[in-house]
């Protein structure tokens, strides 16, 4: 299969970065790739003996890895349709780089919550708005990195993450563990910006660092031990 074909479409590094993260499941998990693209990250998860694997894109043509089940699906329908032809209900659910782009996020987490399995796992990732850097651009320019027009145009909506825990909420599902990618530094900003930012973090609060918001979400119902 060529590269060509399983381009992760992502920032540079975070599949394999992900993959080192995940919580501990067995490799007979049910897993399911909300926005899987070409298949890159499928394709990633096999090689790492993981074996009952499925995606879901809207456009599916490019689709390339060998050993996942796929099926077009409109992301931003009310109905997904995911009971044919696919597992009922999955362990570990992920959107890598997806949710930034969809109309109807409470759409989206109903979805989530109706599929993933009482103790799964949902691992979910967008560009980080919360990184110093990015409030930094947003002071000086009133514009927000990778959704403004040097950004994807089809960026539109960036995760605020005390607006997408009322939505959470609404779908009983919680936020269990969040970090960055990449932990220190960054791929994308400018190395001026970054060195303004590294100044800045000495007297500003930092929580969230990284170009991209790395989530981990779980049932409300159900307790980390």
């Amino acid at each position: 299969m060529s590269k060509i074909e399983l381009h992760e479409r992502s920032v540079a590094g975070l599949h394999s970065f992900l993959l080192q993260t995940l919580p501990y499941i067995k490799k007979s998990t049910p897993i399911l790739d909300i926005g899987c693209g070409t298949g890159a990250w499928l394709e990633r998860l096999s090689n790492n003996k993981f074996t009952h694997l499925w995606g879901i894109d809207q456009n599916i043509e490019q689709f390339g890895a060998t050993q996942a089940t796929y099926r077009k699906v409109d992301l931003n329908s009310e109905d997904w349709n995911l009971h044919k032809n696919l597992h009922k209900r999955f362990g570990l659910i992920t959107s890598i780089e997806v949710i930034e782009h969809l109309e109807n996020p409470g759409n989206f987490f109903h979805h989530v919550a109706k599929y993933l399995h009482d103790d799964g796992y949902f691992l979910l990732t967008t560009p980080n708005i919360h990184s110093l850097e990015c409030r930094l651009k947003f002071l000086v320019t009133e514009k927000l990195a990778s959704f403004d027009d040097k950004g994807d145009p089809t960026h539109i909506y960036p995760v605020h993450l005390t607006c997408l825990q009322r939505i959470l909420q609404k779908h009983s599902l919680k936020i269990v563990k969040q970090w960055g990618y990449p932990y220190s530094g960054s791929l994308v900003y400018r190395r001026y910006t970054q060195i303004i930012s590294s100044v800045l973090k000495s007297f500003l609060p930092n929580l969230y660092q990284g170009d991209t918001l790395c989530l981990l979400i779980q049932k409300r119902n159900f307790d980390l031990p």
